[in-house]
């Protein structure tokens, strides 16, 4: 789904939107969202949003599933690499935000719903979940009727893509593959996307490692 951020829209009617369609516990949902933020914003602003709206997803999941969300990293990149099919690697339920800078790099990102797949067709994924990889090696044209894909950003524009990255060991919030394909690669440009990977967890939970909040919002460095 994708949603142009209006001004009106308090942050929590925001993460309201976003828990309904990512935190999904059947497949009548999408397991993603996009935000288009348009170009009236900037890097921190993006970072800053980023960081409010997994605080009150955290609230929603206390009350829905009696979890909170915790950070598994915080990370501000400059990347041009396509990616397969895959979920990246975290607790079993794990949620993914990609906050995406303006580039003049054309980039498409996808998404496939590994849940659907292996119930489509029992004779060829009987066993699918049973046996899951992080990363899809089969024929990608398998996940075809399965698949969502974002088309480029604009140029000028900010964006956040937030995602169920949970495994299938999870039997309550149900993930989606994602892959990035760079359409034409230029290293002589930037692409700066935002990265924010939450796991849910007990609400005892006490997260020793727990990365800055403020650091991620104020942060000048790329990591290449």
């Amino acid at each position: 789904m994708t949603y142009t951020l209006s001004q009106q829209l308090s942050k929590q009617q925001l993460a309201g939107l976003v828990f309904k369609e990512v935190f999904r516990t059947a497949t009548d949902k999408p397991g993603f969202f996009h935000i288009n933020l348009g170009s009236d914003s900037s890097s921190k602003a993006l970072r800053s949003l980023m960081v409010t709206l997994k605080n009150e997803l955290s609230l929603l999941s206390l009350v829905h599933f009696k979890k909170s969300l915790a950070y598994h990293w915080l990370v501000r990149f400059d990347q041009q690499v396509n990616t397969p099919f895959h979920i990246d690697n975290a607790g079993d339920q794990s949620f993914l935000m990609l906050g995406y800078e303006p580039s003049e790099i054309a980039s498409e990102l996808s998404f496939a719903d590994f849940h659907r797949y292996a119930k489509a067709d029992l004779k060829t994924s009987e066993n699918y979940l049973n046996t899951f990889q992080p990363v899809f090696k089969a024929e990608e044209s398998q996940l075809a009727p399965f698949t969502t894909t974002l088309n480029s950003f604009k140029k000028d524009s900010y964006n956040l893509v937030i995602i169920n990255n949970s495994h299938p060991r999870s039997t309550e919030t149900l993930g989606v593959f994602h892959k990035a394909h760079i359409k034409h690669c230029d290293l002589q440009k930037s692409r700066i996307v935002n990265s924010m990977l939450i796991n849910m967890v007990d609400e005892s939970f006490e997260n020793k490692t727990e990365p800055s909040e403020t650091n991620f919002i104020d942060t000048s460095i790329i990591s290449k």
